[in-house]
């Protein structure tokens, strides 16, 4: 009997597709919505540079600024209107630090720029924050801030806000862009960032290695820098990513947790040297490449790229990428090796050629001439004294030759006439 609490169902079969269910916290399981940056969280503090404040990543900042309006510090980065910052009135309150827009109605909390500019910002904003999470367990000693001109906020940028690595006197500018980059946005940031920082700040460009906006693969070549062979890729640069590295900047590409640093590579061609033969085999041992490092040159073909851990720029004071450098240099010793050896079976070659040459050298016509000269003339038909001498004998009449039997002759075996008498012979 079933009891009127009680409910008796039977199974339902769901055409739905069945989802699985949500891991428990302690597996490490973030959502997507939870590791976008929230627009509440985030601020650019105008009298600090532009810094990009995110309460999400320092929990203290609410502590340490001044809250409220605080005379217009803080703005929106989608429309550049102020925020007020907003703390706990206790220690044992539980609400959210956040900032909210500064509007006349009471309770309103409202952006007014449009959606796909506020969704555009957030990716920016992702990009760079999970650059600054990367960089801040490598180096976790170092000052990390996002920064972004002042005057730019609420407008559409071309590049995310720059993250500036401090480290002791060293500056580091990084940036990261995900749209096309043109030679007047280059060259803006260029200038503004050795405005802010000075010439000595080390300004970094650092690309996605699967943004095919700023990775155009070329293939792969495999080299010897350590008498190993080993691969590397190679990209067809960007006409921006030449202008960055004309104008000294640092271009490099990130893929996961390595740096892919550029080398440039320069088809060329030997010049013969005296004494070299580079005809038939040796033709296609004429053509090589040489490297230009540790910035390509503006005259490359193509860039190579040396994988360095990223983990390796913080054990180094000038954040400087010293183990693909130091592999850019075992490369062009093994370059001029490389030259050496082949210049040297170019001269071999040659000297093989002319060794061949001298066995098949035809005989000379004057030397034939003088050989035919100094032959030993052939003994005359008749001398006169010999003509003397044979006419003063008498005259023998001409012997005839005999004549050797003919074969079958030889050859004949018994005969009967050879018992007849003489005369009955025929």
């Amino acid at each position: 009997m079933i009891r009127p609490t009680d409910t008796a169902r039977s199974p339902r079969t769901s055409t739905l597709p069945r989802t699985s269910a949500r891991p428990p916290a302690d597996t490490g399981y973030r959502s997507t919505r939870s590791e976008l940056p929230r627009m509440g969280q985030l601020a650019v503090d105008i009298t600090n540079q532009g810094q990009i404040i995110d309460l999400r990543r320092t929990p203290d900042a609410h502590a340490r600024l001044p809250h409220g309006r605080a005379d217009g510090r803080y703005r929106c980065l989608a429309c550049g209107h102020r925020l007020i910052l907003q703390r706990p009135s206790s220690t044992n309150s539980r609400f959210t630090p956040r900032f909210r827009h500064h509007t006349p109605a009471s309770g309103a909390d409202r952006c007014p720029a449009p959606a796909q500019h506020r969704a555009d910002i957030q990716a920016d904003l992702t990009t760079m924050l999970a650059l600054h999470d990367q960089l801040l367990r490598v180096v976790p000693q170092t000052a990390l801030s996002l920064r972004i001109d002042p005057d730019l906020t609420g407008q559409r940028w071309e590049i995310p806000p720059a993250l500036i690595v401090r480290r002791g006197e060293q500056i580091v500018v990084l940036e990261r862009p995900r749209r096309l980059l043109t030679p007047e946005t280059v060259a803006h940031r260029i200038t503004t960032t050795r405005t802010e920082h000075g010439t000595k700040a080390a300004h970094w460009w650092v690309f996605d290695r699967d943004d095919p906006l700023h990775c155009d693969p070329a293939g792969t070549i495999n080299v010897r820098p350590y008498d190993q062979t080993i691969t590397h890729t190679k990209v067809r640069p960007t006409p921006a990513q030449r202008q960055l590295a004309t104008a000294g900047a640092t271009v490099c590409w990130l893929a996961g947790d390595t740096l892919l640093i550029p080398y440039g590579g320069h088809q060329r061609t030997y010049t013969t040297h005296p004494g070299e033969d580079w005809s038939g085999d040796m033709a296609s041992w004429k053509r090589d490449w040489t490297i230009s490092h540790p910035r390509p040159a503006d005259g490359a073909t193509w860039w190579g790229l040396v994988p360095q851990p990223l983990l390796a720029l913080g054990k180094r004071p000038d954040f400087r990428p010293a183990t693909a450098h130091t592999t850019m240099s075992a490369l062009q010793r093994a370059e001029q090796g490389r030259e050496r050896h082949r210049r040297r079976r170019a001269r071999e070659h040659a000297q093989l050629s002319i060794q061949a040459t001298a066995e098949q050298l035809p005989i000379p016509v004057d030397a034939v001439a003088i050989s035919e000269s100094t032959e030993v003339p052939a003994r005359p038909a008749s001398l006169p004294h010999a003509t003397a001498t044979v006419s003063s004998l008498p005259s023998l009449p001409a012997r005839r030759p005999r004549q050797r039997p003919s074969a079958p002759a030889r050859r004949r075996g018994f005969l009967w006439a050879a018992f007849l008498p003489r005369r009955w012979r025929l």
